[in-house]
């Protein structure tokens, strides 16, 4: 009965705390603070991605059909396999895509929910405060910030990982190893990133577990053994997206991570999207990262309490200094000790750290830590106010706490019930060679500029040809023989904006793409039509509606040259 309470408190929370979302689940998904679609429905076509090729065995799971011819596109950014699975009978079933993606969401705030609340229980806090705790982790401000960015919405792994370390620190069993290594994996196939940041983090409860057995070898010899078989596991699912990687080079420059470090003002202002606006609301990229000041207090106690308490000592000065650490790397290269920059020694010398754009999300584990430690504080309060005096404040504060940091009305993008439109069912009888390239390609850099190709992949899920277009945390690139990255796609894509049509660029999509038909946006081709009658023995139109033209392509061979292609 109680389990059953907790998860409806944490499902209710969750659509509280995406309101007005509810209101129409099959129709919009949210932003978080994003300003444009782009990376909503990049996710939104993910989910997809997994679904379908769950539908086939997971067969070339990684070629994804973006980015044609090129291989392996699909470790460009976060698979999200885990939450692609969660959600996948829906796509069997032909729910509307939004739908998918708004169940992920709840389901993902749930969890978050959930193992908080497990968390505390195995710390030994009281049910209800265990049950507030989970509350305010569903809130987090952090965590609101990025609903329109999925795959860091999925933080209940690294809950799950620490509770089983706790319960394995108090009786150094294998089935607590396990269960903590089944978080870590969770915390991995729902995040990549997280489980990057988090790995740190997760090696010291580690450590603070073994303490709490007296570092016995037989414990020892478990959590080893056990870190050991769950690597292996990771590595083996990991190792075609970390081929891809090598064989390209991924890594990011210097300056990007610089500008998405965090900075201190970044820790005094709420996400843009806050319900309150003091300390003020922030629309900087690293902005928005104050916890909430009812959370930040109950965890200051919390940590202070909990030190002072032989029960909840290590875990509280873990969690204590976890927090803290992880605001500083949160600083990314923005943090400079005398000459030593921290992060710019872990992107040399841990593996992955380098293709980490985004330090400042370090916040996210750092703000996991006060939930728990909030939790110590009520349960301690619960000592001075009795049972039922103390419920009654341990509600209140936790509706205050939670309350404070909502971020409601959650800003929406409206999402057609179904990616089919008339133009896409056409291109879906088309025969499998079909290879499409949409028009016209963006012409800039900026995330802004790809929405039109994040709609295009949306169009893909009916459609399911390739494309030669897409969106990814990466870009197709290759390597000189020095070494050195080569923009490859960027280079295209940039020439196909100023320049198409063009005989050149004609012959590269057909002889060296394999391109054999062009969409072309109506409102693009309005005006250009001339441009494009200069290139007939190109083109021909094969299909028309008045939200696309489609052409076959066919370039003649004595129009190539082999240099330019």
């Amino acid at each position: 009965m109680w389990g059953g309470t907790v998860v409806f408190v944490c499902l209710s929370t969750a659509l509280a705390a995406t309101w007005p979302l509810v209101l129409h689940p099959a129709a919009a998904i949210p932003l978080g603070t994003e300003r444009e679609a782009t990376v909503p429905l990049f996710n939104l076509w993910s989910l997809w991605r997994t679904a379908d090729r769950l539908a086939h065995g997971f067969a070339h799971y990684w070629d994804a059909p973006i980015f044609y011819p090129s291989k392996g596109v699909f470790a460009y950014s976060e698979p999200q396999t885990l939450t692609g699975l969660l959600v996948a009978p829906l796509w069997a079933l032909g729910a509307p895509p939004a739908l998918s993606y708004n169940v992920a969401l709840w389901a993902l705030l749930t969890l978050n929910g959930l193992f908080a609340y497990r968390l505390a229980r195995a710390l030994d806090v009281p049910s209800l405060a265990a049950l507030v705790s989970a509350v305010l982790t569903v809130t987090l401000p952090f965590i609101a910030s990025l609903f329109g960015v999925l795959p860091f919405i999925a933080a209940f792994g690294m809950l799950w990982t620490l509770e089983g370390l706790v319960r394995f620190g108090r009786d150094g069993s294998i089935g607590a190893a396990i269960w903590g290594a089944a978080g870590f994996v969770a915390t991995y196939l729902s995040c990549q990133q997280y489980a990057l940041l988090f790995a740190p983090f997760a090696a010291a409860a580690g450590l603070v577990a073994l303490a709490q057995r007296g570092f016995q070898l037989r414990a020892a010899g478990r959590l080893v053994a056990v870190t050991v078989v769950m690597g292996l596991g990771i590595s083996l699912w990991a190792s075609p997206a970390l081929r891809v990687h090598a064989s390209l080079g991924f890594h990011r420059p210097e300056w990007i991570v610089q500008a998405l470090s965090a900075r201190p003002r970044d820790f005094l202002t709420r996400p843009a999207t806050a319900l309150l606006g003091y300390p003020p609301r922030s629309l900087a990229d690293t902005g928005g990262l104050f916890p909430g000041g009812v959370l930040l207090g109950l965890a200051a106690a919390g940590t202070a309490v909990g030190m002072r308490d032989p029960q909840w000592r290590r875990w509280a000065a873990y969690m204590g200094a976890g927090a803290v650490v992880a605001m500083l790397l949160a600083a990314g290269l923005n943090l400079n000790l005398a000459g030593w920059r921290p992060f710019a020694t872990l992107r040399l010398v841990v593996p992955g750290m380098d293709r980490v754009r985004s330090p400042f999300r370090f916040v996210a584990i750092g703000q996991l830590f006060l939930p728990i430690l909030a939790a110590v504080a009520l349960t301690r309060a619960r000592q001075y106010l009795g049972r039922t005096r103390s419920g009654f404040v341990m509600v209140l504060v936790g509706l205050l706490a939670a309350g404070e940091n909502l971020s409601v009305p959650a800003p929406q993008v409206p999402i057609p019930l179904t990616p089919r439109t008339p133009w896409t069912a056409w291109l879906r009888a088309q025969p499998e060679d079909t290879v499409v390239a949409h028009v016209p390609f963006p012409g800039g850099l900026h995330v802004s500029d790809y929405e039109i190709e994040a709609w295009r992949m949306f169009a893909q899920i009916d459609h399911r040809k390739p494309i030669v277009n897409g969106y990814s945390g990466y870009f197709p690139q290759a390597r000189a023989p020095d070494g050195e990255a080569i923009p490859t796609y960027t280079r295209f894509q940039l020439r196909m904006a100023a320049d198409f049509p063009d005989d050149r660029l004609l012959c590269v999509l057909d002889k060296a793409l394999g391109v054999n038909r062009l969409v072309v946006s109506r409102d693009w081709l309005n005006g250009r039509e001339s441009r494009i009658d200069l290139h007939r023995d190109f083109l021909r139109p094969v299909y028309a509606d008045q939200e696309v033209q489609v052409y076959s392509l066919d370039a003649p061979d004595e129009r190539c040259r082999p240099g330019d292609w």
